[in-house]
């Protein structure tokens, strides 16, 4: 059996695994120090780019995980209709399920604004790290 059926993976998600761990380690320790760096600045870049969408269109999507039935399978037991003990189970696996929720534009302007003015002051930061990543591990 193979050991990805048990988590319910597949061999290219395991592959595409691989291949960015095998990807991270080659990057230069420079490499590296400047991604660590970018980092939180292109978390806030990603925010702001949702929030701006989100406004754009007037709504956004919540995720929330509920139990669905996914198939029927053979249980063995206390049977109540069978005497043999056999009956059948349902079974049920969590999954992401998105909806459309109403945004309050008034609070995503703000939200928006308090992202462009921490996107300036990392943007400032990211630059002075960057240079101090330069002079610690020269190419």
């Amino acid at each position: 059996m193979n050991i990805l059926s048990n988590f319910g993976g597949s061999r290219r998600v395991a592959g595409a695994c691989f291949f960015l761990l095998v990807l991270a380690a080659c990057s230069t320790p420079q490499e590296r120090c400047v991604r660590d760096v970018n980092r939180d600045l292109q978390t806030v870049t990603g925010l702001i780019a949702e929030t701006e969408v989100n406004l754009a269109r007037g709504y956004t999507y919540e995720t929330e995980v509920q139990n669905v039935r996914v198939g029927v399978t053979g249980c063995v037991g206390g049977g109540r209709y069978y005497r043999s003990g056999v009956r059948f189970c349902g079974s049920t696996e969590p999954r992401a399920v998105q909806r459309a929720v109403p945004i309050d534009p008034q609070t995503e302007q703000r939200k928006l604004a308090g992202l462009k003015k921490r996107q300036a002051e990392l943007t400032e930061l990211a630059a002075r790290a960057q240079a101090v990543c330069l002079e610690r591990y020269p190419a």
